[in-house]
């Protein structure tokens, strides 16, 4: 429109002459579009929006994977895409495809980092905080990127049996470096693996902000210590068998129950946001505190990281030895991890605190419980003996 007018102002000067009563305001002229009108003006952003006006492979019958296409409750179209799966050594891999816009090669290293693919997600039944199914770009050359879901860009930071929008960042396929040719793309894989039962719809490609931007600092200035790391928290990862709330007679606890080479192997991690997966600001208080838990049943090293928003490092962690922990009674340890025991604490983005993070190393079972974030006046290479006063 800004053109239109320009030209318009120009035509009339050269009509008018020299017509001192015909007025004409020039203005600038903004050819210049912005990353999402670019994202949106992208010749081939559907990818799959039902299945009779969509391109997919992967469908057929097969004795580890059932796909089907019901039309109630989708979110786009008449219907959408419900994969059932169950990897057997007879079943390595278990996929489905869509190479969109009829096969044509796609160009996306313009907007590799102003896109995102983002779809609707929902599981059959329960929830969960991670899935075993990996993305990936394929070019016409048979290479192929992969990338994964991120509980952070879940809508909610959940996965259950409510529709959910996802988004995976194009970038976070890392095209180049794995040699993929992002400006000749076939196809968008879906790859599963272990067992579940998902429904899939709306995949298309949308503009994106990325999380330096998203994540700016929004939230609270932690004041006082203790920080309580309880069940109202918002907590990730306790959906398996591996990790579980329980209700003793003495409060809420964590039952962890790992196994290396159980069934649950793959879910080892959960997690606990501080501030509603807002930033916390502990800058005043970090340098004297610890985290702080009990363990009752059987004791196993287990690590635990602190996460930012933003910054590098984006984690710090400590691996939970017996030097931090008191043993009070036959099965019970008391145990702190003073965060000046954190490697690179120096250098950690305090007033972007965003998570705590627990990794299970080794076979474990037993309740995790009192979990805090407290104030610690103590040697950071001596827990224990700060544990016995605090017993005394």
């Amino acid at each position: 429109m800004r053109l239109l007018g320009a030209i318009g102002c120009v035509a009339l000067w050269l009509v008018c002459g020299s017509m001192h009563h015909v007025s004409c305001q020039m203005y600038d002229v903004d050819l210049t579009s912005t990353p999402e009108e670019r994202v949106l003006s992208f010749p081939h952003r559907q990818i799959f929006m039902d299945f009779e006006n969509s391109t997919m492979f992967g469908f057929k019958a097969h004795p580890c994977k059932r796909v089907e296409f019901p039309k109630e409750n989708s979110i786009e179209g008449d219907n959408h895409v419900a994969i059932e799966w169950l990897q057997t050594d007879d079943c390595r891999y278990l996929g489905i495809g869509f190479p969109w816009a009829q096969y044509v090669g796609k160009n996306l290293k313009g907007i590799e980092n102003i896109a995102a693919i983002q779809f609707h997600i929902r599981l059959e039944t329960g929830s969960a905080s991670k899935l075993p199914m990996f993305f990936a770009l394929v070019d016409y050359a048979g290479k192929q990127a992969n990338s994964k879901i991120n509980l952070l860009n879940v809508e909610g930071q959940r996965l259950d049996d409510t529709w959910r929008k996802v988004v995976i960042p194009l970038s976070t396929f890392k095209a180049a470096s794995k040699g993929v040719n992002l400006a000749n793309i076939k196809e968008l894989r879906i790859e599963f693996q272990r067992e579940g039962f998902v429904h899939l719809d709306a995949i298309q490609i949308v503009p994106f902000q990325h999380e330096v931007k998203r994540l700016s600092p929004r939230g609270s200035v932690c004041q006082d210590l203790p920080v309580q790391l309880d069940s109202n928290k918002l907590w990730w990862g306790l959906e398996s068998n591996t990790v579980q709330w329980m209700q003793p007679s003495d409060g809420t606890s964590l039952a962890l129950n790992y196994n290396r080479n159980g069934i649950d192997k793959a879910w080892n991690a959960f997690g606990v946001a501080l501030n509603d997966w807002e930033t916390l600001d502990m800058s005043g208080l970090y340098s004297s505190s610890a985290l702080t838990f009990e363990l009752q049943g059987q004791w196993a090293p287990m690590t635990v990281a602190i996460w930012s928003a933003y910054g590098a490092p984006r984690r710090i962690q400590q691996q939970l030895t017996e030097d931090h922990c008191l043993q009070t009674s036959e099965g019970v340890w008391r145990c702190a991890l003073p965060i000046k025991g954190f490697e690179q604490f120096e250098l950690f983005k305090w007033k972007a605190a965003r998570e705590v993070r627990v990794t299970l190393t080794d076979d474990i079972q037993t309740q995790l419980s009192k979990f805090e974030w407290k104030e610690y006046r103590g040697h950071p290479g001596k827990p224990m003996r700060w544990l016995e006063r605090q017993m005394r």
